[in-house]
């Protein structure tokens, strides 16, 4: 019974460590970092500063549009 429950947390253990440098080996570096190429970045944050638009304004266009 020792050396089943034994063997069962040594691969318990094997396969948690397994699955995670495989997930480590298939996520990107730096999944925000622009892209290369001709492609383009979808999302620019703006600075609160530059906006056109106060907070108020921004929330209001928000339920208007729905999104």
């Amino acid at each position: 019974m020792i050396r089943f429950i034994t063997m069962f947390a040594v691969l318990t253990m094997f396969f948690y460590f397994v699955l995670g440098w495989v997930g480590d080996w298939l996520t990107p570096v730096d999944p925000y970092r622009a892209p290369s190429g001709q492609a383009v970045k979808a999302f620019q944050p703006e600075s609160t500063m530059d906006s056109r638009f106060s907070p108020a304004e921004r929330l209001r266009l928000y339920y208007w549009y729905g999104e």
